[in-house]
């Protein structure tokens, strides 16, 4: 059995700057706002925006004082079309995908080996396909799906795990990396 993990991080920036070709993802200090217009604050950040000391949970005032940041307003559909594109990304690999969280799919992947290539090169095809789709994104492959989503969760490009290895690789992963997405964005409110 082989299972693929496609995990896009800071996933709500990403999809705001799909349609927003003058930012780069890994260059440029991003910030998303969400909220009633009188309490906008910010609800995800890429890893420059961090740097620079935004964070989520910040007002948007205190993120405005940060030079350069680009804001944006989180705008559901702008996120169920990213969601909707990194599904049909998946579903050029494998009509088996779930669309496990938003910014993530999983892809049952048994008996693609043949006719994709061994784990890493189908890793790389992930990774591209999700590259032309917009996305930065982490991809793992793994035995087992729960493997291949901690595995794309936790390290930053793509990582295949044995049969079998799954939890010495995994073992150094920080447990924020095993909540389910849905805490994870909780905690950000």
């Amino acid at each position: 059995m082989l299972f693929g993990c496609i995990h896009v991080p800071n996933f709500p920036v990403q999809a705001a700057l799909r349609i927003d070709s003058t930012l780069r993802f890994k260059a440029d200090t991003v910030a998303v706002l969400d909220g009633p217009e009188s309490l906008l604050k910010v609800f995800a950040c890429n890893g420059v925006a961090r740097r620079a000391g935004i964070n989520p949970g910040m007002s948007k005032t205190q993120a405005e004082a940060c030079p350069g940041v680009a804001l944006r307003r989180r705008i559901a559909e702008q996120e169920e079309s990213a969601q909707s594109a990194l599904l049909d990304c998946g579903y050029g690999f494998s009509p088996r995908v779930e669309s496990t969280c938003p910014g993530t799919i999983t892809l049952d992947l048994t008996g693609t080996e043949r006719l994709l290539g061994p784990a890493a090169k189908i890793g790389r095809q992930l990774v591209q396909r999700a590259q032309a789709c917009g996305f930065e994104a982490n991809v793992a492959l793994a035995a087992n799906p729960d493997a291949a989503l901690h595995a794309a969760r936790g390290f930053t490009g793509i990582t295949a795990i044995a049969p079998g290895e799954e939890s010495r690789r995994l073992a150094y992963l920080p447990v924020e990396v095993l909540q389910p997405e849905e805490e994870i964005l909780g905690a950000l409110d």
